[in-house]
């Protein structure tokens, strides 16, 4: 009966994804919504009565997020490509970039009212844009600006392992993005409101923490109580707590709501407190820190789960964790149906379930060790035991110190979450005190930053792993529900899991393929990588001088490791500047040699021999081989004569706007019935290459 809420849930957000896949319209999910409470009602006395609630959590989903597809596709997208003058609110501001050798911000701005150039007359805006502007001078969440410039639609990469931006984007209600030069950008009224306000309170508190701990040490501090802001803590430091598994720490999560309500339980019975003021008081600090976390996520799923927790200790009901994590993210999916593919909902929600339904019955298991080591080890491996597939998909990575970090550092980053709240509000009552509580607080802070650099320095610190296939993912879920869930079955369930398992990775080695190749969307960037089937890998990349400069570091590097490439045999970068490109992948991956550098493309085959792939980064100067794949980076004239007409696929690229040689050479291989390719239209391409076969799969682009 307690699962029944997570099984709800779950069919609801099964609704989602299938709604996002498959475009029906609202009004038939309404109709199938409106069936299934027929049949419902009509069968709510038998064994189909709850089926049928499942059938009607999952239409109910889908129409949700129809709803809200309908609603994004609403907004004036129609004012993309136009030259525009736009009035907005900022909403909040992104962390700056270097362009040209200039500073430039971006901006998220709600579109309020526009007017096309040159026409006086405005129009009623919706959604948000991006604005790109000169990063001084900088304007604050909450001010009117005005933007003039060209907005245009926004460029989504679809490579593997990449964070879902389009996804974010709809949850926002961000559908274009504009560019502005000097100028473009200008404030109409400063920054004021409820927001503005909190933001002035959590600046006020950072000088303050900075006049005792420093500039790092206030802006870590500032982190830990509140989340955000990571561009202004040290890089090193972010680095060091993604290694330890202690990343978590630096944004705010259930974990800071838990020793909030914690610590305001015990105050207000110390004041005499009990019942609906106590609940009022818990309810005003959560609601209160919330705000003061910009409302993230996890902020929201921990405090209506801490809300429910402590209104039951006024109700003096038995507080159901399950129950309240299964209403925590019904609401919230319920209000943004978009919020399920935000991987920090996912990895909130998939944490927390796993504390809740597994935490009783791993801790036994432990029963020999003292509670201390025996509840931080439960809880470190139930709060990663159902989020194994999405941490290898995401960060392909295992922080293998996980429970050392959460058992040594964590203590004592939590004690410094206590006193730094203590101090924040001591700081507006009495000044004096709050600064002796930060000098308690300054030693504890350099031991767990200085004890974590230590645990992320060691060797082996993390196991590294690409995506988990489906097989693979498939086996780990039965193995978990054969241990418990179905225990009666568990011998036949770990059985199954062997078999799936260790079948897929034996036919995966038995079939394994020549070569692999795969074409990633870059942009106005180009990325290919040969993977052979003595997992040597090669990398060409061309950098473009009108792309991200980071776009190798940003883009590229989680799209090879989401497919297992942390080793390259050999790579070449030409193009702009490749000396910094090819400084970003020797940073982020082991070389067995430099990369090799050259500053224009030349007209040279770079991966051909082993495999009949052909790389061409510059116009080849004969005519192009036969029976074979040919990814082509610039596109030669196109000639009927010299078209390679017997290619096995072509892989070719737009130059932007309306690009002639690009629509003869797609008509050219449709007349001749050869399978063609492009990043921006098909996103990333992965061609593989087995028994003197290719076949081809493409993630789906614009």
């Amino acid at each position: 009966m307690m699962y029944r809420g997570l099984g709800a849930v779950s069919a609801f957000c099964i609704g989602i994804a299938a709604a996002d896949y498959l475009g029906v319209s609202l009004t038939e999910w309404a109709a199938a919504c409106l069936a299934a409470v027929l049949l419902a009602a009509a069968a709510r006395k038998t064994r189909w009565a709850w089926p049928l609630i499942l059938l009607f959590c999952l239409l109910a989903g889908g129409a949700r997020l129809q709803l809200a597809a309908e609603q994004y596709d609403g907004l004036p997208h129609y004012v993309g490509g136009a030259d525009i003058y736009m009035e907005g609110t900022l909403r909040e501001k992104g962390s700056t970039y270097e362009t040209d050798g200039k500073a430039m911000a971006r901006y998220v701005v709600d579109m309020e009212r526009f007017a096309y150039a040159g026409e006086g007359t405005f129009r009623e805006g919706a959604g948000a844009v991006y604005v790109s502007a000169p990063a001084d001078p900088s304007f604050q969440p909450s001010a009117r600006v005005a933007f003039r410039g060209v907005l245009r639609p926004i460029r989504y990469y679809k490579n593997g392992g990449a964070y879902d931006a389009q996804h974010r984007d709809k949850e926002k209600g961000i559908f274009l993005k504009g560019y502005g030069d000097d100028g473009g950008l200008t404030l109409l009224q400063p920054a004021q409101g409820w927001r503005h306000t909190l933001a002035n309170l959590r600046e006020t508190m950072t000088d303050r923490f900075r006049a005792v701990l420093g500039t790092d040490g206030a802006h870590i501090l500032s982190s830990l109580l509140f989340g955000g802001h990571y561009d202004e803590l040290p890089p090193e430091l972010i680095e060091s707590f993604s290694v330890t598994g202690l990343i978590h720490i630096l944004s705010v999560s259930g974990s800071h709501i838990a020793l909030l309500l914690s610590v305001v339980q015990i105050l207000g019975r110390a004041a005499g407190l009990r019942g609906k003021w106590q609940f009022f008081l818990s309810a005003g600090f959560v609601l209160l820190y919330g705000a003061m976390a910009e409302f993230v996520a996890p902020v929201v799923r921990a405090s209506i789960m801490g809300l429910i927790c402590s209104f039951s200790l006024w109700a003096r009901r038995d507080y159901a964790s399950v129950q309240a994590l299964a209403a925590a993210v019904l609401l919230m999916l319920l209000y943004s149906p978009y919020l399920f593919y935000d991987l920090s909902f996912r990895l909130s929600c998939g944490a927390s379930a796993g504390i809740v339904l597994l935490c009783g019955k791993v801790r036994p298991w432990f029963s020999a060790l003292p509670a201390l080591l025996r509840d931080g080890l439960s809880v470190c491996l139930c709060a990663q035991a159902l989020l194994l597939p999405l941490l290898f998909a995401n960060f392909h990575a295992f922080p293998v110190y996980s429970f050392a970090a959460n058992l040594l550092v964590a203590p004592v980053l939590d004690l410094v979450i206590v006193l730094g709240l203590a101090a924040a509000v001591l700081g507006f009552l009495c000044e004096p005190v709050a600064h002796m509580v930060l000098h308690g607080l300054s030693p504890l802070l350099a031991l767990a930053v200085k004890g974590n650099y230590f645990l992320s320095a060691l060797p082996h610190s993390r196991f590294w792993a690409g995506a988990m296939s489906l097989p693979t993912v498939a086996a780990w879920y039965t193995a978990l529900a054969a241990v418990f869930v179905w225990p009666r079955q568990r011998r036949i369930l770990l059985v199954l899991a062997a078999v799936v398992g260790l079948g897929s990775w034996g036919w995966g080695q038995l079939h394994k393929p020549e070569a692999v190749v795969h074409v990633f969307d870059l942009g106005q960037d180009k990325a290919t990588c040969v993977v052979y089937d003595d997992d040597s890998a090669y990398l060409w990349y061309n950098k473009s001088s009108w792309a991200n400069p980071e776009q190798a570091a940003y883009t590229l590097t989680p799209a090879l490791r989401y497919e297992g490439v942390f080793r390259l045999t050999g790579c070449t970068v030409v193009g702009h500047e490749p000396e910094k490109t090819a400084a970003q992948i020797e940073a982020n991956f082991t070389l067995d040699k430099p990369c090799r550098l050259a500053d224009d493309a030349m007209p040279v085959a770079a991966a051909e021999g082993a495999i009949p792939y052909y790389l061409y980064d510059g116009l080849p100067q004969r005519r192009l081989p036969q029976g074979a794949c040919l990814e082509l980076r610039q596109l030669p004239p196109y000639e009927e004569k010299t078209f390679p007409s017997r290619a096995a696929a072509l892989i070719f690229y737009r130059g932007g706007g309306h690009d002639e040689r690009y629509d003869e050479w797609a008509e050219g291989a449709a007349l001749y019935d050869i399978p063609w390719f492009s990043p921006a239209r098909d996103g990333q391409i992965t061609g593989t290459y087995r028994k003197g076969e290719w076949t081809f799969t493409a993630r789906g682009g614009e």
